[in-house]
This record gives structure tokens, C-alpha cells and sequence, in this order.
């Protein structure tokens, strides 16, 4: 037998064929690292979970809930201590300084009156009788806010028409 038709026939019992045509052996795969593949895995899982947390504070921050006085009392329990903002009028002759830079007043709205004790900054428009909106939650019976924001009536902006800007309604078609 000659050399080149010995090495054939070995290869040929060893299933592998030599000539033209012929397959050769398949290369090396290497094999797949288990601990990498996984830390990928865990790597992603927080990256979406930090992005699912960040969507749901983000929207849970950002909706801030608006009632009337008559409404959030009416709904209180379903409230909890969830931050909302509660629309009212201010009522004359509530608004009490505190200590601490805290104000007490009570607002009214379709007959309720609500309790409200204010922490931080007051608009330089805040005084009784003026509609305003709070945002802030429940302490008990007592609205606890920390943001006050003076709604602007009909009746100020006829007074005052320099000091709002009222948008124009457009052209109709």
C-alpha cells in the first residue's frame, strides 16, 4: 500500500474522506462562558428595572391629582396621604401666621371647608378671598401643603388686565 492511499484509508474508517470534495474536519467552537452569558443577563435585568423605576416615580411624581375642597373630603379615605392639589377659596378672616414659616387658613369650596396649614413660600398675591390651588396631602383632618398657587378669576383679570396675559382665541375658519 503507498503512503497517501494508507492515510486515506484511515481517514476513511475514521469517517473522515480526503480528496476533492471532501469535508474536513469541523472547526473548534469554544464552548460558551456560563458566567458571562449570566452576568449579561443580570447586567440587563437591573438596567430594565432601573428604567421601570424611574418610568413609574417619574409618573407617579408627575400626576399630581386636582380635586375640590368638596371633592378630597368627599374622597378622603381613597386619598390617604397620597400628594394631590385641592382647589378652594380662600375663607376672610382665616389666614393665621405660625411659627416656623408656617400659615394656617382654611379654604371652601360648594359649602366644605377644609383645614390648611402651609409650609414654604406664599405668592405675593395670596390673601382671603382669592381661589386658590395647593398641593400637598392630608394629615388628619388637616390639608398639610407645601406649594401654593393663586388662580387667576375673570373678575382679576377685568381688574387687573396688565398683569395677565390672556391668550386670543383663533381666527375661526
Amino acid at each position: 500500500m503507498e503512503a497517501g492511499t494508507e492515510a486515506g484509508a484511515e481517514a476513511e474508517e475514521s469517517g473522515l474522506r480526503s480528496g476533492p470534495g471532501a469535508v474536513g474536519p469541523a472547526p473548534r467552537v469554544r464552548a460558551r462562558d456560563r458566567a458571562r452569558t449570566r452576568r449579561l443577563w443580570v447586567a440587563g435585568a437591573l438596567v430594565v428595572g432601573a428604567l421601570v423605576l424611574l418610568v413609574v416615580e417619574g409618573l407617579g411624581s408627575a400626576t399630581v391629582y386636582f380635586k375640590t375642597a368638596d371633592e378630597a373630603v368627599a374622597s378622603r379615605a381613597q386619598l390617604g396621604t397620597r400628594r394631590f392639589r385641592i382647589e378652594g377659596l380662600v375663607v376672610d378672616r382665616s389666614v393665621q401666621e405660625l411659627s416656623h414659616g408656617e400659615i394656617s387658613f382654611t379654604i371652601e369650596s360648594n359649602g366644605t371647608r377644609v383645614p390648611v396649614v402651609h409650609t414654604g413660600e406664599q405668592p405675593a398675591l395670596f390673601r382671603p378671598n382669592i381661589p386658590v390651588v395647593l398641593e400637598g396631602h392630608f394629615a388628619g383632618d388637616v390639608y398639610r401643603s407645601d406649594r401654593i398657587l393663586v388662580k387667576h378669576s375673570a373678575s382679576y383679570v377685568a381688574r387687573h388686565p396688565e398683569r395677565v396675559t390672556v391668550p386670543t382665541p383663533p381666527p375661526a375658519p
